[in-house]
């Protein structure tokens, strides 16, 4: 089945829902077990639940409503339970089940935790959006904005060790800014492009400490560690064309990914009859700092070339009409 499918990088809704959904047990709800207490996993590097796991050697955590051990024993609440645990409440998005992974720890260097799964392989040269909610624990002293999801092609780079995976991911949701609602679910979206044949999903952050925004809530109702700590649900990963890039796309805004970016970007747009268009990059100012001329294919890719980090915005132009205006971050 072929459908036309309008797009925007701005307004991301269910509208989809004819798509498929590639990622297995996409909201958490198939345990391998009933989890009755933080980390409690089968075997070595399993999550609990049927297709995930975690990515380093630190503990990423499974909630799920069957969870009914710690009130059996006595306990004043559930540990591992939905919608009661051991960090506040929160309903699941979709079902009885999520994911909890740290952000932040301000008591250990660089502890990070994440989820992983297998994918269906992905197609190179291909659009893909992908889609993940998330919500600050009630008992967080800390919130951030530094969620990131990968793909590779191997696994985790760093299944035996503890320590942070330094890598650029294909989608940053640091645009969001700072995640700090403890009661709702944010939708985090965005969209790339497949350059190689990726097989697995890894979800958590990717930045340093000294890279990531982190903001102290002063929560007064902190129970547990000093940290900003998140429940996960609903991962979404769905193709957005059959056959190329733009074949069977119409694109109502362009793309750009990634964004934010450190070094390069590529912004791709509706451009089937090559038409000669222009690109000109403002900076917060409103100062011309890049302008590109004699573009006649669907893609640009833009080069930092030293400028700072910071907010851009773009203009593309077909002879004298504006084609479309769109923002893009540059981080350092």
């Amino acid at each position: 089945m072929k459908y036309l499918l309008i797009f925007s990088l701005i307004l991301f809704t269910h509208s989809f829902l004819h798509a498929q959904n590639l990622v297995p047990n996409y909201s958490f709800e198939q345990a391998d077990s009933c989890p009755i207490y933080l980390n409690d996993r089968n075997f070595e590097y399993s999550l609990g639940c049927v297709g995930w796991g975690q990515a380093n050697t630190n503990t990423s955590d499974y909630y799920n409503a069957c969870d009914t051990y710690a009130i059996s024993i006595g306990m004043l609440k559930p540990i591992v339970s939905v919608p009661y645990n051991i960090w506040g409440f929160q309903p699941a998005f979709d079902g009885v089940a999520y994911t909890g992974i740290c952000m932040y720890d301000s008591t250990l260097n660089y502890y990070k935790e994440y989820l992983i799964s297998n994918i269906p392989t992905l197609e190179i040269d291909t659009v893909y959006k992908v889609i993940i909610h998330v919500s600050l624990a009630d008992s967080s002293q800390f919130a951030t904005d530094a969620f990131g999801v990968l793909f590779t092609t191997y696994g985790s780079p760093n299944q035996y060790n503890n320590q942070t995976i330094n890598i650029e991911p294909q989608i940053d949701y640091s645009n969001y800014g700072v995640i700090s609602d403890t009661v709702n679910w944010k939708t985090l979206a965005g969209t790339f492009i497949a350059d190689s044949e990726y097989k697995n999903i890894i979800i958590g952050g990717f930045k340093n400490y000294s890279k990531m925004n982190i903001l102290d809530i002063n929560n007064a109702h902190k129970t547990t560690a000093n940290a900003a700590y998140y429940f996960v649900d609903d991962i979404i990963v769905e193709k957005l064309s059959t056959t190329g890039i733009t074949s069977h796309i119409t694109i109502a805004q362009p793309i750009i990914y990634p964004n934010p970016f450190t070094d390069h970007a590529t912004i791709i747009f509706s451009n089937q009859d090559q038409k000669n268009c222009s690109l000109t990059i403002f900076n917060s100012q409103s100062q011309v700092v890049e302008h590109i001329d004699n573009i006649n294919s669907d893609r640009i890719r833009i080069e930092r070339n030293g400028l700072p980090s910071g907010f851009y915005y773009y203009q593309l132009r077909n002879n004298n009409n504006i084609i479309a205006n769109g923002k893009m971050i540059i981080e350092s």
